[in-house]
């Protein structure tokens, strides 16, 4: 039986960077990875905050535009209020590309990383995993650090959480259409190839978060909506994105290009801190966890943030409270954990409905001077769920 100081399942963001934290230390890392190659499996965006990731993994981080503006708008009904704005720091960039670089990272650091390999089960003795077993044979290691994504059956099998729900789980779909620089550049009004922008809509009644991302010769486009929402309505979510499509006028744009990928993913909506994120000498990280942030659509940050921290906690055998303990000080993965209860009142009833609507209310009475029915907004018709806002905001401080 072949032996390793750590063994890491799954080779996305968090499973290299904690392969990367525990080979940078000497010690001797395998990551096992059950698509062809890291990054053939993953579904995302992906936007990114440049300066964090290169901040682990050093600098040469592959990317496709710069993303100078970020569209936000929300649909009251048919009508959006839109609102733009210039961030800094942000890139889009294609998940391939992105985890194939970040795992490399990793193996230049010393790991070893083998894809086309399932892990199927720990096994244990008196608490404690002693090996991993594949679908090509059994490795052992001091400790294992499970990166595998929502879906965590190794996690599950070894009774360290249950399976996610779908009142706790959103259905994403997502679609990438080839498009040519100069067209893409003309259909957005970017100056140049570098240039990018990113596009986010919420909407309700279903309630809808919608995401468009442009990279050097496509386009991402994508929508992600509550599994519990879909089943209740019975909606099938590529009527959803087809739907979408059309009342965002993104269905226009696109017409006469060729699809280049459609794919599918569930996104975890609940998660860290209330569930358990070690188990002897077992720890869990990224979506394994739940740990994407319910605002910004951001998990591959906290992915990283966690899988560094698991990485440290393997290296040291910390308990399962440590553990926590140092996955709540980090501030990537603490602002998760706060805005949760404002991410499970936003899914609750038509709470999304009215802040929608309190929203285009209130900037629609600016833009017309009407203060008194600005006044009238916040104080009458939406004061109920000022208190939640106000909690929120004290929540975040």
């Amino acid at each position: 039986m072949l032996e390793y100081d750590i063994v890491i399942v799954g080779a996305g963001p968090a499973g290299s960077a904690a392969a990367l934290k525990a080979a940078s230390e000497g010690k001797k890392v395998l990551v096992i990875e059950r698509g062809p190659e890291p990054g053939s499996k993953n579904v995302s965006g992906a936007m990114v905050r440049k300066d964090y990731v290169t901040s682990v993994f050093g600098e040469d981080m592959p990317f496709e535009r710069n993303v100078e503006t970020i569209k936000l708008s929300l649909y009251n009904k048919d009508k959006p209020v839109n609102i733009d704005f210039h961030p800094e720091g942000l890139v889009t960039t294609g998940r391939l590309k992105f985890d194939k670089w970040m795992s490399s990272v990793s193996e230049k650091a010393g790991a070893m990383v083998i894809p086309k390999t399932t892990a199927l089960k720990l096994k244990w003795e008196n608490g404690v995993a002693k090996s991993l077993i594949t679908d090509r044979g059994e490795v052992s290691a001091k400790s294992f650090v499970l990166a595998e994504g929502v879906n965590s059956l190794v996690s599950m099998d070894s009774g360290i959480k249950g399976d996610w729900t779908p009142a706790n789980s959103v259905q994403s779909v997502k679609m990438v259409y080839s498009i040519k620089k100069t067209d893409l550049n003309a259909m957005f009004g970017l100056p140049d190839d570098n240039t990018g922008m990113s596009w986010r809509m919420v909407m309700t009644d279903p309630l809808v978060a919608g995401f468009m991302y442009t990279y050097k010769d496509s386009l991402a486009v994508g929508i992600g909506s509550p599994i519990k929402e879909l089943v209740e309505r019975k909606i099938r979510p590529e009527k959803l994105l087809d739907d979408f499509l059309e009342m965002t006028g993104i269905a226009e744009k696109v017409n006469g290009y060729s699809l280049r990928e459609y794919s599918a993913k569930i996104i975890p909506e609940g998660g860290f801190p209330d569930i358990n994120v070690a188990k002897g000498n077992v720890y869990l990280c990224g979506d394994a966890i739940g740990l994407v942030d319910p605002l910004s659509f951001d998990g591959i940050t906290p992915a990283i943030a966690s899988g560094t921290l698991a990485g440290e906690a393997a290296l040291n055998n910390y308990s399962s409270e440590i553990y926590k303990y140092n996955l709540m000080k980090n501030k990537e993965i603490s602002k998760i954990a706060k805005e949760r209860p404002l991410e499970t009142d936003f899914m609750t009833g038509n709470k999304a409905g009215e802040y929608i609507n309190m929203v285009s209310s209130v900037l629609e009475g600016w833009a017309s001077g009407d203060l008194m029915g600005i006044r009238n907004t916040i104080v009458g018709s939406y004061r109920n769920i000022i208190p939640d806002m106000l909690s929120f905001v004290m929540r975040m401080r």
